[in-house]
């Protein structure tokens, strides 16, 4: 992948991350490791080496986050389930 898309992709993720954030599925630490390496979309000066880093390492952490929050809802989905069946 060229470096240009590397940073388009990169851009990308961050729009989802931030949509995730505005949602609630992320918590406010969720994306440290992401945040500590320093390297941002717009940061179109640092090397194609340092955006592989943070995508993957973003990709990594959105997933991770999206599980979770998948857990969760399909708990609660089985709960509401459950109640409603007993409230029957």
């Amino acid at each position: 992948m060229r470096k240009r898309e590397l940073i388009h992709y990169h851009a990308l993720l961050d729009r989802i991350a931030r949509y995730m954030h505005v949602r609630g599925d992320l918590a406010e630490d969720a994306l440290d490791e992401y945040r500590n390496l320093d390297v941002t979309p717009a940061a179109v000066y640092r090397s194609k080496g340092d955006h592989e880093e943070a995508v993957t390492t973003l990709v990594d952490q959105l997933a991770a986050a999206a599980e979770r929050t998948l857990d969760r809802d399909g708990r609660k989905r089985t709960d509401d389930r459950r109640a409603s069946v007993h409230s029957s």
